[in-house]
């Protein structure tokens, strides 16, 4: 493999005739505030006003850019080096716009002209860093000298116009006064100051250019110079492996199709997670146990020996993403009939719970539904216990989950490898089996139960109260027909009777719709019973008809005791 490497300004790689590609294999756009922050503190840092006045700067070196092509080329392929070349060009489109705002539209042009935007041989207009990925958003919202306003809608577009907009700020007259240490800023010393940042940035900062002549080089050195997780994630090694297998790309370009697909999935709802949580828990669903820093290492073990077809690699991920997003954040519409309701609210106080270690079982027991080899009933029980089971190990008590993760493993590639309707239903039973073992006891659940609380001041237990409130009364309901999707939660003495923790606790709590919510108020007691006796939730029926005497600190503490006794006999007595 033959390399050549050079020393380069920024001036060297944009203003000649050339046009940086970002290709397929490439990581989307992910720099955060905080490497943007990082970025451009070394780039004023290197920036000196002297006391007549003058800038004085200091090269600076942001290391290495790997390129497809040689000298002659007008089209070169990033290889390594493209979340800085993006946001390099992210800050002088930024620069660009300050000037515009000072009536300096030719220093904006020659900015734009020189290191953003060129015109080919036949006079079209091109942009020197090319990515289609976040196309057009990037190119009308943050490139063009003349930005369009739109809405970013992908991740990647997010991080750009972060990105866009943290350079906005930085170069603004007054962070540019406190970063350089100035009473004031007249206009001609903030254009010099953007000035002395442009040059610091065209003319200062270096690369070491790295050029190599043959794609299938660039893969080697991509993987080469990313092995070892210095920048890159298990997924975009992976992501890098299997483009290099797909070398055609007419009439498409399947890898990339596939691989924006799958992105776009996984962030098309909250709370679904990252790619990479995805990626590895649909390894462990498919193939062995491993922690997030070996999944490529597995893979990579995989691959070499023919395990993984790279087209059926995709279309597995794409698929089976679909049905992970349905687990992960469900919504009613994924669950349509009647029958099915009870997997969707299990699914959604699993994602209450912020529970992870279930989603590779799951993702294999919904497969395993689909080959008929469980009815919708199993699948029902076993969602049910699983939920009941994080409710009082991590809702609850947030006992250490050493281990759990390795039982839903080996019964993960169980039901993988499940023949029959026997050999499934045995690998539910024996984690069943598993799991119960590693219940909370009675007397800690109730120390951790009477821990809960909410004020407005602590919402962190609301949803987790709400969910408890909702489980006991769908057991004291005698029918199916009440299912209390939205709680409000009332308190008995109101938070402004003082600011004592008690007044927080779930004893001191009910279930209440936010209209009867906000006619009992602050009202004392004896008057709330009224308004209480209206409710059709039965646990503020039974509150009602007790018609407590006196209520304070010591009758909260006893029914807070008394509703954790009940709620963890009713999970358990119960259990299916």
């Amino acid at each position: 493999m033959e390399l050549h490497a050079y020393t380069r300004t920024i001036s060297d790689l944009f203003s000649v005739k050339k046009k940086y590609v970002v290709p397929r294999f490439q990581r989307e756009y992910s720099w955060t505030k905080e490497k943007v922050s990082e970025l451009w503190d070394d780039i004023v840092a290197n920036i000196n006003i002297s006391n007549d006045g003058q800038f004085n700067h200091e090269e600076y070196f942001i290391g290495s850019l790997v390129l497809v092509g040689d000298d002659k080329s007008l089209s070169m392929q990033i290889v390594d080096g493209q979340q800085r070349l993006t946001t390099i060009t992210i800050l002088l489109s930024a620069l660009c716009q300050r000037f515009i705002e000072i009536e300096k539209r030719n220093l904006a042009e020659s900015i734009y002209e020189n290191y953003i935007a060129g015109k080919d041989d036949e006079g079209k207009d091109y942009f020197k860093l090319e990515n289609e990925t976040p196309k057009p958003f990037f190119q009308i919202s943050i490139q063009h000298i003349d930005k369009k306003q739109e809405s970013a809608s992908s991740e990647e577009e997010k991080n750009l116009l972060n990105s866009y907009n943290e350079f906005y700020s930085y170069t603004s007259k007054e962070l540019l006064k406190q970063k350089f240490g100035q009473i004031t800023i007249e206009n001609d010393l903030y254009e010099n100051l953007l000035k002395a940042i442009r040059d610091q940035v065209v003319k200062y900062l270096k690369v070491i250019f790295i050029t190599v002549s043959e794609e299938d080089q660039a893969y080697t050195i991509f993987e080469t110079l990313n092995a070892r997780g210095m920048d890159l994630s298990f997924v975009d090694l992976i992501k890098n492996k299997v483009f290099k297998s797909f070398t055609t790309r007419h009439p498409d370009d399947y890898a990339k199709t596939k691989w924006k697909k799958l992105r776009k999935t996984i962030a098309s709802r909250d709370g679904v997670g990252t790619l990479e949580t995805f990626v590895r828990h649909w390894w462990i669903a498919r193939y062995n146990y491993t922690s997030a820093d070996n999944v490529y290492k597995h893979f990579k073990k995989q691959w070499n020996v023919g395990g993984i077809n790279p087209e059926f690699f995709l279309d597995e991920l794409v698929n089976d993403a679909e049905l992970y997003v349905k687990i992960s954040s469900p919504v009613v519409e994924d669950f349509p009939q009647q029958e099915e309701k009870e997997l969707y609210r299990s699914l959604l106080a699993l994602k209450t719970f912020n529970v992870s270690q279930h989603k590779p079982f799951l993702l294999n027991l919904f497969k395993v539904r689909q080959q008929n080899f469980l009815t919708l009933t199993d699948v029902k029980k076993i969602i049910c216990f699983i939920e009941k089971f994080h409710f009082c190990f991590n809702a609850v008590c947030s006992m250490r989950p050493s281990g759990i993760e390795q039982s839903y493993s080996k019964a993960t590639r169980q039901l993988f490898d499940a023949k029959d309707k026997n050999s499934a239903r045995k690998v539910i039973d024996e984690l069943k089996q598993q799991l119960l073992t590693r219940l909370p006891e009675k007397d800690k659940f109730k120390d951790d139960f009477s821990k809960l609380k909410y004020l407005k001041s602590y919402t962190k237990d609301k949803k987790l109260i709400q969910y408890i409130f909702s489980h006991l009364e769908s057991v004291k309901q005698t029918t199916n027909e009440f299912k209390p999707d939205s709680i409000t939660l009332e308190h008995i003495l109101s938070q402004s009777s003082g600011t004592e923790d008690y007044i927080g606790m779930i004893g001191n709590l009910l279930p209440l719709g936010a209209k009867l919510n906000g006619e009992a108020g602050t009202k004392k007691l004896v008057d709330k019973i009224e308004t209480y006796n209206k409710s059709n939730f039965i646990l503020t029926q039974e509150f009602a008809t007790s018609n407590p005497e006196t209520w304070g600190e010591e009758e909260i503490k006893a029914r807070t005791s008394d509703l954790a006794e009940y709620c963890y006999n009713s999970i358990w007595i119960t259990e299916v």
